[in-house]
């Protein structure tokens, strides 16, 4: 089975309690800061933020009602893949069931939530993650691997929901993706610091100019993640390509 798109999301913070703080950041959040981003509307649509969904299932009364109710669209779905129902009344009266899928996060979830899911990997047979290391509690990699194009599309933005929300505490860093599955290239780069944001999205053929091996290089014998040179490639190296997309937030 092969899992054609690699990424990596590496933080730096100024220290253990921007990290800690960071942790406690709210990953839905952070798109609206995201938002002023050139074209980031047309990048990402909210069928990227499947993978922060818990559902309520309008006027069902037991947990197999609201299972039917979904395997009536075509969503193949049991018992044994929900972790969390119950009972809900909203504040018409109106009653329903909630759901929360066994690889889903809540849409309310924080960054130390989809860190402990990559930690615990819920889908092994779609997502692999190869490394996880938190250095001093400053520094933070994971890295790992999609099966396929459409796993790749529910976790990107969750990533880099996460990875920019570094830059309200001082971090800096990115989140990168690059590989072919599906048919479908991807190369999509999000480096961050404390005063900007940059999207970038290359022609594949021209990925290579973008320090691809740097980006993502495991840890070094010190033990500590490696560096990316930033988004941009040197200038004595090829030419630098034309994003597709790219853009700043304000600091």
């Amino acid at each position: 089975m092969a899992f054609g798109i690699k990424f990596q999301m590496q933080v730096t913070f100024p220290s253990a309690e921007d990290f800690e703080a960071w942790c406690g950041q709210i990953l839905i959040e952070q798109r609206t800061r995201l938002e002023p981003l050139p074209r980031f509307s047309e990048k990402f649509d909210p069928f990227d933020e499947d993978l922060l969904t818990d559902l309520i299932i309008e006027d069902a009364t037991t947990l197999e009602e609201a299972l039917g109710e979904l395997r009536s669209v075509g969503h193949e779905i049991t018992a044994e893949d929900i972790t969390e129902w119950m009972p809900t009344v909203d504040d018409e009266g109106n009653t329903g069931i909630y759901l929360l899928e066994a690889r889903k996060l809540r849409r309310d979830s924080r960054v130390e939530a989809l860190l402990d899911h990559l930690r615990t990997n819920p889908a092994p047979s779609l997502l692999r993650v190869h490394c996880m290391s938190l250095h001093h509690h400053a520094d933070i990699v994971t890295s790992g691997a999609f099966r396929d194009y459409g796993t790749y599309c529910e976790y990107r933005l969750p990533l880099i929901l996460a990875g920019t929300a570094a830059k309200e505490f001082g971090g800096a860093g990115h989140v990168s993706f690059f590989g072919v599955e599906d048919m479908e290239p991807v190369a999509l780069f999000v480096d961050f610091h404390q005063k900007a944001v940059e999207i970038n999205e290359p022609d594949v053929q021209n990925a290579a100019a973008w320090n691809i091996d740097e980006r993502f290089a495991e840890r070094n014998a010190a033990g500590r993640p490696s560096r990316t040179r930033g988004a941009c490639p040197p200038a004595h190296k090829a030419p630098e390509p034309r994003p597709v997309d790219s853009g700043r937030t304000p600091g």
